[in-house]
């Protein structure tokens, strides 16, 4: 008779540690939380879509998309070094960050939100924008590339794992959200990345969980804290594209590829076939020390990459 192999415990949230303080900072994020920004909203079928930029207007423009159930703070250790010389705009995706919910949500609707937002903050006034998206942000760019790629000068796309379509997933992740804490301390002892993964970059945790959460009034009329994202976002969300690996033919704008050199989702296998199905003149740029989450990970190495990436000479 087998017996099941022993499962190693849980490690605790990361956030634990610190009992709601803040992680030690270093000054290089300091320093870029300080870049200055503007923030602003847009209408998108019925529902407001925020976003913050850095840089001036009229500069070339970039546009970045988070992951999924994330929000456009995941960018605050990145974008204010690629500001220098661009408009960048960062959105939230409706269901996500402080944008509105909806009754249900799709690709097509994210594509629009991107263009609006990237367009009301600025990132079309020097021309087409580049448009980067990590993980669910990814693929929202590839259908975005596939239905407006025209008005694009091209995508990066940061550890998305493509695969034969008979393997993409085609259904939602389990849901997660909808706890109510008491305090705001209890609720950011909670956080946890999806997928999880350990960071070393803990002050970056720390920074996104505390625009994750928001104050809400219960029944009762007492007040608690929640995350800022649909709780049902995923089993709202409706599957109206082919597989990406069924559209690169489509895409209508040049694509450059990044992973975590440590990424669990794109590991070496779905890598080599990704190389395979766009081909070798692709942009394939490999983070070292870095999984999933490689903007936190490594933010200097993937801001350094899309500064090279995005600037006159790529393609």
């Amino acid at each position: 008779m087998s017996q099941k192999a022993a499962t190693s415990p849980r490690p605790p949230a990361p956030l634990v540690q610190f009992n709601g303080a803040r992680p030690p900072t270093p000054d290089w994020f300091l320093k870029a939380l300080d870049v200055p920004t503007d923030r602003g909203s847009v209408s998108v079928e019925d529902a407001t879509i925020c976003w913050k930029a850095w840089g001036k207007r009229g500069a070339p423009g970039l546009i970045l998309v988070h992951g999924g159930v994330a929000h456009k703070d995941w960018w605050d250790s990145i974008a204010p070094f690629l500001s220098e010389t661009r408009r960048v705009v960062a959105l939230d995706l409706s269901g996500m960050g402080d944008s509105d919910h909806r009754d249900r949500y799709s690709m097509a609707t994210y594509a629009l939100e991107v263009l609006a937002a990237g367009q009301d903050g600025g990132a079309f006034e020097a021309g087409k924008p580049f448009l980067v998206g990590h993980s669910f942000g990814g693929f929202v760019s590839v259908a975005t590339a596939m239905e407006h790629g025209d008005q694009l000068a091209g995508i990066a796309v940061l550890d998305s794992p493509i695969r034969p379509s008979q393997e993409q997933r085609r259904s939602s992740p389990p849901s997660r959200g909808g706890m109510i804490y008491n305090s705001f301390d209890a609720a950011l002892a909670r956080f946890r990345l999806l997928p999880e993964q350990g960071c070393e970059n803990a002050f970056l945790l720390d920074h996104i969980a505390r625009q994750s959460l928001k104050e809400i009034t219960r029944p009762d009329g007492t007040q608690g804290w929640t995350w800022k994202f649909d709780p049902k976002l995923w089993d709202k969300l409706d599957y109206d594209r082919p597989p990406p690996a069924d559209i690169v033919d489509a895409l209508k704008t040049r694509i450059a590829l990044f992973r975590g050199a440590d990424s669990r989702l794109v590991n070496d296998e779905v890598w080599a076939f990704m190389g395979d199905l766009f081909g070798p003149e692709t942009t394939m740029v490999s983070i070292p020390n870095a999984e999933h989450h490689l903007i936190l990970d490594q933010p200097v190495a993937v801001a350094a990459g899309l500064e090279v990436l995005t600037g006159p000479g790529w393609g």
